[in-house]
């Protein structure tokens, strides 16, 4: 029996929904890799979180590895990859601390500025600040329009703006905090917009976007069949090299394992970071899935790489499919 027969017995479950406002995602990634395993006849299941008693759910779940397809609240911000880790079911993408991290936008921002590697100068305003000081605190810390105002702690675009002038500040504001009570707010950029896969220690193919509008938003990613992408990007090997090196230099500060996406500018006075991804999508407007066809990496076999992964760790690649780990270490 080769290790891929065995990867094949696994009992797989492909974990998505949620709550929040990504669960439309959620769903969409989950069921494109949920297809393409069992099209790949893995013993998989689709394991659609509720929007309400989800944390029950996980409790119960029955597998023996979770691919993780959750994006946001209740799946990019650790909850459902502590309850795996403590149930022991090994799952795939980073652990609970690091996905804790990565989704505070401004605590990765802040490990970046203390290595000094580039990032859109920044700040997050304080609950209860006025306007007024508000406004005081940004001119003082240089950050001037264009600014970007987002959500501290959730993805796909949702609840951001840009704005020209102080006057749009208490409105996009008022947007963001509609998804997330935390905001960062940070200077705009102008410049190529980049994103960079990651799978399991392999920088994927650098992907230009240009977006159907005026940045890459919810609809330019996941709705309009006008975005552009090109890959791979074109770009001088001085500049890739800078590229990667930054890119390789945001997942080790942030401890990412297994799978990843980080976002950048590239202006003309070179690459800034913006953010990384700790669970990219799978949708069909997906950019990790397209770099990796790009690679030479079928979808088949971007999926199947997600359960070794998580398999490994608990050594259920080889010959192990009977085995269900429980967070007591009791094999069943």
């Amino acid at each position: 029996m080769d290790d891929f027969t065995d990867l094949q017995r696994l009992k797989t479950a492909v974990l998505c929904g949620g709550p929040g406002v990504e669960r439309a995602v959620s769903l969409e990634s989950g069921d494109a890799v949920w297809r393409t395993l069992t099209s790949s006849g893995f013993r998989v299941t689709k394991a659609v979180l509720p929007e309400v008693g989800y944390n029950e759910y996980l409790e119960k779940l029955d597998c023996q590895v979770a691919v993780m397809m959750l994006h946001g609240e209740f799946g990019e911000d650790g909850q459902p990859q502590a309850i795996l880790e403590r149930r022991g079911i090994p799952f795939s993408g980073p652990d609970s601390e690091t996905c804790r991290l990565a989704i505070d936008k401004a605590a990765v921002k802040a490990r970046l500025d203390q290595v000094g590697v580039a990032t859109p100068r920044w700040l997050t305003p304080d609950s209860n600040e006025t306007p007024i000081s508000l406004v005081a605190r940004l001119e003082a810390s240089e950050i001037n329009p264009p600014l970007v105002v987002k959500p501290n702690s959730r993805g796909s675009s949702v609840g951001i703006s840009i704005i020209n002038k102080m006057s749009q500040l208490p409105a996009a504001i008022a947007l963001a905090r509609e998804v997330d009570e935390h905001i960062l707010i940070e200077e705009f950029i102008s410049g190529r917009e980049l994103t960079i896969g990651w799978l399991d220690g392999e920088v994927l193919p650098i992907i230009e976007l240009t977006p159907d509008g005026p940045f890459y938003d919810y609809r330019a990613k996941y709705k309009s069949d006008k975005t552009r992408y090109i890959c791979p990007a074109h770009l001088d090997p001085l500049t890739y090299d800078k590229v990667r090196e930054m890119t390789e230099a945001v997942l080790t500060l942030t401890r990412i394992r297994d799978i990843s996406r980080v976002d950048i500018i590239l202006s003309e006075k070179g690459p800034y970071a913006l953010e990384v991804n700790t669970s990219p999508g799978f949708t069909s407007h997906s950019l990790v899935p397209l770099a990796a066809r790009q690679a030479g990496i079928t979808m088949a076999a971007l999926c199947s790489r997600l359960v070794e992964m998580a398999a490994n760790r608990a050594g259920l690649a080889k010959g192990q499919e009977n085995q269900f780990y429980l967070g007591q270490g009791i094999c069943l």
